[in-house]
């Protein structure tokens, strides 16, 4: 048998109705109530164009920490190539 709650994974014994993790899910709704469950789970998991566009911003700044917020803006693929010196190696000596 199925899930009831993910229609996904098999059930936790042959008389259950969910699968292990659905029903921490359900015992989570029992102990908090599913409305406050759902209103946190609408809060933090789902997000709108706004807080979708800051995250992305926040993952750029994490990204690029050295450089200026107003320099970051402004480099594009080949500023950065500028700025990147080949590595000395051993290898061969080109004559």
């Amino acid at each position: 048998m199925v899930c009831v709650l993910c229609e996904k994974k098999a059930v936790e014994n042959w008389f259950g109705s969910f699968c292990p993790e659905c029903r921490q899910i359900k015992n989570l709704g029992n102990v908090y109530g599913f409305e406050r469950v759902l209103e946190i789970l609408k809060k933090c998991c789902i997000r709108d164009e706004s807080q979708l566009e800051n995250k992305i911003k926040n993952h750029k700044k994490e990204r690029l920490p050295s450089i200026p917020e107003e320099m970051a803006n402004d480099l594009d693929l080949k500023a950065s190539e500028e700025l990147y010196e080949k590595p000395k190696t051993r290898g061969k000596k080109s004559t």
